[in-house]
């Protein structure tokens, strides 16, 4: 196979498909000697803004857009995708190229000149030869027949990467974005003849929407390409969440383990080569836990999340002490949402812990002075006596579960023990009678 050496659709080209894009995110495109078009964004597809931006990653070097998922492109890229689907239809002539091509019929005619074969086969020559000279060859797919001028929006844009010719069968290796990801899609015809004794055939996007044979494409064209920046398609983006947060009281220089979580929302994959890291924040950059940087184990591709599992060490002096984190790429930039900031108290009393403690301490006052109150009883009357101690007893019973839920709070939360000292810290009997 002749090839552009080092692309193929599945490691160069973006990995999201052609659609549907952003809800809301719906346009119009105007396009000199074409009707204007409202385009759905949740229906319609910019394939040639698709193949034109896969032309310009190639030809920059830069890195490959990996995500998968069309809806969570974020729609500055939209916009750019779409401003190159515009650009497609720029060149020299290009709106004819399409109104002829769409317009005319397969064969030659009297007044329809050679037809849509013979022209291709024409243009078959000159994707071969760009090919050739080692570069992408972008080309418009004529799925319809029609001579309504907005019917040019039905046809499709593929790139053409390489080509192998047996005899006249030519087969044109391309990528369809309508197949992301995807290294086998092709375009076959034979090229021997420019009368259309045989159909053009791919396994890739056909005219069968439209009513046209599955499997099928009518013709195609070469498109004028004109470079553009690609630097708007990378989008830095991502949220990070705490998993599993410091103890709720530590003291100084206590070790604890944690858990975060950084899921990438933008288009760029985190690769920690390229200095992506896990950032302290609150305040930036500061190492209180002990590190102020955590290194991603592995590139996390766009949608992806990566869990991050590690240790920290509290300051040696006490206070609450932030803990909040971000992604953060070395020398370039902070960016996306940062973990929810928690102050986690060192070496002090938390507020939660000095709250419960309050109310611990009045529930054991309580049950102390019920104590008081049984001891005192005279049991001279003993029927008056036996109420008495009842209806206290009822009251202890009543405030023993909240003794007890407190305490089992305290310690969820890493309080230290209760330091009430009264008698209700012993364990409670209901005194009868002597």
């Amino acid at each position: 196979m002749s090839d552009v050496d080092g692309f193929l659709p599945s490691t160069k080209a973006p990995l999201f498909g052609n659609g549907p894009w952003p809800v809301a995110a719906n346009y119009e495109i105007q396009v000199l000697g074409l009707p204007p078009v409202t385009i759905d964004s949740t229906a319609f597809g910019f394939c040639g803004g698709m193949a034109f931006l896969a032309k310009d990653i190639f030809e920059a070097g830069t890195p490959q857009l990996r995500g998968t998922d069309s809806q969570a492109v974020p729609v500055s890229v939209v916009h750019h995708i779409l401003s190159r689907l515009i650009d497609s239809f720029d060149g020299p002539g290009v709106v004819g190229d399409w109104l002829v091509a769409t317009s005319e019929l397969d064969h030659r005619t009297i007044f329809g000149g050679d037809g849509l074969f013979a022209q291709t086969v024409d243009e078959a020559s000159k994707v071969m030869a760009t090919i050739d000279a080692g570069t992408l060859c972008p080309i418009g797919v004529v799925l319809v027949q029609s001579a309504a001028p907005w019917a040019v929006f039905h046809n499709h844009v593929e790139l053409v990467y390489g080509y192998d010719l047996a005899d006249s069968q030519l087969t044109l290796h391309v990528y369809d974005c309508n197949y992301p990801g995807r290294d086998d899609i092709t375009i076959s015809l034979d090229i021997g003849s420019r009368i259309p004794a045989k159909a053009i055939e791919t396994n890739g996007t056909d005219g069968s929407f439209y009513g046209s044979q599955p499997g099928r494409i009518r013709g195609f064209f070469v498109l004028p390409y004109s470079p553009a920046d690609p630097s708007p398609l990378y989008v830095d983006d991502g949220a990070v969440s705490i998993q599993t947060p410091p103890p709720p009281l530590m003291s100084p220089s206590q070790s604890a383990t944690v858990i975060l979580s950084a899921t990438n929302y933008g288009t760029t994959s985190w690769d920690p080569g390229a200095g992506y890291r896990l950032g302290s924040q609150d305040p930036q950059d500061n190492t209180e836990w002990g590190t102020g940087r955590i290194k991603i184990p592995t590139v996390i591709d766009p949608g992806a999340t990566a869990v991050l599992n590690f240790d920290i060490t509290a300051p040696s002096s006490s206070g609450n002490i932030g803990f909040e984190w971000q992604m953060v790429r070395e020398s370039v930039h902070w960016f996306g949402t940062p973990s929810t900031a928690i102050a986690v108290p060192v070496g002090i009393e938390s507020p939660q812990c000095s709250a419960l403690e309050a109310q611990y301490a009045g529930l054991a006052s309580q049950l102390d002075d019920l104590q008081q109150e049984i001891s005192l009883i005279d049991w001279a009357d003993p029927i008056t006596a036996r109420q008495t101690a009842l209806a206290i007893s009822r009251k202890i019973d009543a405030i023993q579960p909240l003794v007890a839920s407190i305490e089992k709070s305290m310690a969820s939360l890493g309080c230290l023990p209760p330091t009430f000292k009264g008698k209700a810290t012993a364990p409670l009997t209901k005194t009868s009678q002597p």
